[in-house]
């Protein structure tokens, strides 16, 4: 009798931790399967923290070159009523490479570059990563925003090859601010 008691009880607890669980995060992370074969520059891990500040996105890949020819775009949804991203961060994955962060029209970045406070780095070799830190200013202050990474290399020239994190076209769960990033 007891045993049922006790089990019903954290039973309710659960189902109560559960029941009230946020919806938003101030922290997303997501392991991204080796779907993208063809290529070193495979997405592994994408990692995003939201602070009062700046929101800092981390993607990791298989292998990164210096010599790569490989891309990543840093899609960022801060308006959840309209279709597609809202900015785009873009950057080679080579040495001497630029990034740039612009406003977004559907899926693809545009000429409209947005001036205010962000930069990208590359890490090859051990942590084979990408960084990037955006400032909360450059994105209108959101309440949340969700985010979509794309690589697109040109491995042997003949085909594109393309990955996702989370999923094509797709987003992460919303990422509320946090403290700080």
């Amino acid at each position: 009798m007891r045993t049922r008691i006790a089990l019903t009880v954290i039973s309710a607890i659960v189902v109560t931790g559960l029941a009230g669980a946020p919806a938003h995060a101030e922290y997303y992370s997501t392991s991204d399967p080796a779907d993208a074969r063809t290529s070193l520059t495979d997405i592994r891990e994408v990692r995003a923290k939201r602070g009062e500040a700046n929101l800092v996105v981390r993607v990791r890949f298989q292998e990164l070159m210096r010599s790569s020819r490989a891309a990543v775009s840093v899609f960022i949804d801060t308006d959840r009523t309209r279709t597609g991203p809202e900015y785009v961060l873009t950057s080679g994955l080579g040495d001497g490479t630029d990034y740039v962060l612009t406003e977004a029209e559907g899926w693809r970045g545009t000429d409209r570059r947005v001036d205010c406070d962000y930069e990208a780095r590359l890490w090859w070799g051990v942590k084979d990563a990408f960084r990037a830190r955006i400032s909360r200013a450059c994105l209108d202050q959101p309440s949340t925003v969700r985010i979509s990474v794309k690589m697109g290399d040109q491995a042997d020239g003949s085909h594109p090859v393309v990955d996702w994190s989370p999923e094509r076209r797709r987003w992460s769960l919303p990422i509320d601010s946090g403290l700080s990033a």
